[in-house]
């Protein structure tokens, strides 16, 4: 476990961090699905990550370690007018990455939990998230934090 974490919300001058770490997500992602996600490079990366910085929808959180970023979570807020769904305002976490060298010790957590506080001072009632299968210690983390698998989504690649 790392000790001193620290969670906070990232700025422009954090990208170039964030984007070495998702680009090792999405290695991971391309990898294990390579029917589902293109690789793309470090500079397209970045570019997806500056428009999410701008979007004033999304939040990007960042953990700091040992003076350097060790990990990050994008979260977009939902406002839904639906009567017929039980939460009108949600969190939606699009996507969360832990640097490889501090995986396990408790990141992911911390960027979690913090996440949930902020989305309730923002008046939310829940968070969602979606998690590829393959991830396992992904979807360990999450329900152990409390998370339920709500639906499921499948594909058939038919080319």
């Amino acid at each position: 476990m790392v000790k001193d974490v620290k969670i906070s919300i990232a700025e422009e001058k954090d990208i170039e961090d964030i984007v070495n770490i998702s680009h090792q997500v999405a290695e991971m992602h391309d990898t294990a699905l390579p029917d589902y996600f293109k690789p793309i490079s470090k500079d397209e990366e970045k570019d997806n990550i500056i428009e999410l910085f701008k979007d004033e929808r999304i939040t990007v959180f960042k953990a700091v370690c040992d003076e350097k970023i060790c990990g990050f979570l994008f979260l977009e807020m939902i406002h839904r007018a639906s009567k017929g769904l039980q939460f009108s305002k949600l969190g939606c976490m699009l996507n969360l990455g832990v640097d490889e060298k501090y995986r396990g010790q408790g990141i992911g957590t911390a960027l979690l939990k913090f996440t949930e506080q902020y989305v309730l001072e923002q008046g939310g009632e829940a968070l969602d998230l979606s998690v590829f299968n393959f991830n396992q210690k992904a979807i360990k983390l999450y329900e152990r934090l409390g998370y339920k698998v709500i639906d499921v989504s499948m594909r058939k690649v038919l080319r």
